[in-house]
């Protein structure tokens, strides 16, 4: 008998199939839970699943990061159903209807564990732009460095934040993709808004000039904090790691750190000093990828 795979939109019916094939991601770490309700209420974007016989095998959500950008995220297929042509279908669909809706480019991020994903991407023609190490630091790892005070950390307006990031080196070894979370951000397109909802931004300064700038968005429930952006003078950077382990004791800390030719940034070594791990051993394990759409319709 011909087994009959479809792409279509997901239901509310579908929820507990999604939760369960998510559950088999990264050991049940995987971050979609946290955002299925979004996905569910987003009437600007996509939330598709790919279903085998009638049975929920993949799914995946596509957004809009600005008009005309759009963003693929949380491409998922059940294990057990490897190797069916789930990945390859939600992205033929994903990308017909974003072509159709106006998209001029597709950003994703993956990782590098996502061997499948990859070549199915890059089959389609979608380019790697930037490399990041994920790292992360568990609740109950040990604190390394007591809070005594902080002398000198102070919180920063968005403005000051703003204008350090544009120039940080961090940035420019991620490509100028400015990372919030696993999403990433254009920063040159509109900087206000790659930096939009990152409340708490603390900075050290050496001489009256801002030398080391740390932000967090603030969590918006569940037990994972992500450190959106850190860089700058890594002795500095140490000292504003230890105020936000302090501020955020007893929460599990996530941080993409840009990494390009062999180069990486100021932040990582005071991350490794700080108790952050990778899964990689320490391997760039996350990357920007984008699929240029105005090529293929002026072709």
């Amino acid at each position: 008998m011909t087994e009959s795979l479809i792409v279509r939109a997901a239901t509310q019916a579908d929820r507990a199939r999604v939760l369960q094939i998510s559950s088999q991601i990264w050991d049940g770490e995987d971050y979609v839970p946290e955002l299925l309700d979004d996905w569910y209420a987003d009437a600007a974007g996509e939330f598709v699943v790919a279903a085998l016989d009638g049975e929920v095998i993949g799914f995946a959500h596509r957004t809009w990061l600005y008009a005309g950008l759009a963003w693929f995220e949380g491409i998922r297929t059940d294990p057990a159903f490897q190797g069916r042509g789930a990945g390859r279908a939600i992205t033929d669909h994903l990308i017909a209807t974003a072509t159709r809706d106006g998209a001029q480019q597709i950003v994703l991020s993956t990782h590098i564990d996502n061997k499948a994903s990859i070549h199915i991407l890059e089959s389609y023609g979608f380019k790697r732009q930037a490399s990041f190490f994920f790292l992360e630091r568990a609740s109950n790892a040990p604190i390394v460095a007591a809070k005594v005070g902080a002398p000198g950390i102070e919180a920063l307006s968005a403005d000051e934040f703003r204008g350090f990031v544009a120039t940080s080196p961090a940035l420019d070894l991620g490509a100028r993709w400015f990372s919030r979370g696993w999403k990433f951000f254009p920063f040159d397109l509109d900087p206000q808004e790659a930096v939009a909802r990152l409340e708490y931004r603390i900075g050290l300064r050496n001489n009256d000039e801002l030398a080391a700038v740390l932000a967090i968005r603030q969590p918006q429930g569940g037990p994972w904090i992500t450190i959106n952006f850190l860089d700058g003078d890594p002795d500095l950077l140490s000292k504003l790691i230890s105020h936000a382990l302090a501020d955020y004791r007893g929460s599990s800390l996530g941080v993409m750190v840009p990494v390009r030719d062999e180069v990486s940034a100021a932040a990582l070594e005071p991350l490794k000093a700080a108790g952050f791990t990778s899964w990689t051993g320490f391997v760039p394990d996350v990357f920007v990828y984008t699929l240029d759409l105005s090529r293929k319709s002026s072709g």
